[in-house]
């Protein structure tokens, strides 16, 4: 039997509720500087395979014949198959003016794939690269 004079001596159950302590405030940061490192890289490959897919177009590339199919390969390679969709790919009709230049603009859209298993503040965020190439054409006014 415990003597309740004992009782405040007693140290065996001080490491478990120290564990308890730390481990609540220190998981959670792992795993929010984890979510943000995959954020960062999904952000960059997009940006990368927005890039790829403007300079494919402007040089009229023939592996860019369907530039949405192209920018939905590469994403593929770059993050992983099934990342975006066709119809994330935006291609506007023209060139655009920049400065007097032509540029090719390619807009990418998805939504974050890991953000489905975070708290609201963190899920639900949609990811969106821009990239430009110049064009070898007269140049706009």
């Amino acid at each position: 039997m415990i003597c309740f004079r004992k009782l405040p001596r007693r140290r065996g159950g001080a490491t478990a509720v120290e564990f308890a302590l730390v481990a609540g405030l220190f998981l959670p940061l792992c795993f929010a500087i984890f979510d943000a490192g995959l954020l960062m890289w999904t952000k960059g490959s997009l940006q990368s395979v927005a890039a790829l897919t403007a300079r494919c177009v402007a040089i009229s590339s023939a592996n860019c014949t369907n530039a949405g199919q192209f920018a939905v390969t590469s994403a593929g390679n770059w993050v992983f198959p099934g990342i975006i969709v066709a119809a994330n790919v935006s291609l506007p009709s023209a060139t655009v003016c920049i400065s007097g230049a032509s540029f090719i603009k390619v807009t990418i859209t998805c939504p974050y794939w890991a953000g489905a298993l975070l708290p609201p503040p963190l899920n639900g965020r949609t990811l969106t690269a821009v990239a430009y190439f110049p064009v070898a054409a007269a140049p706009c006014s």
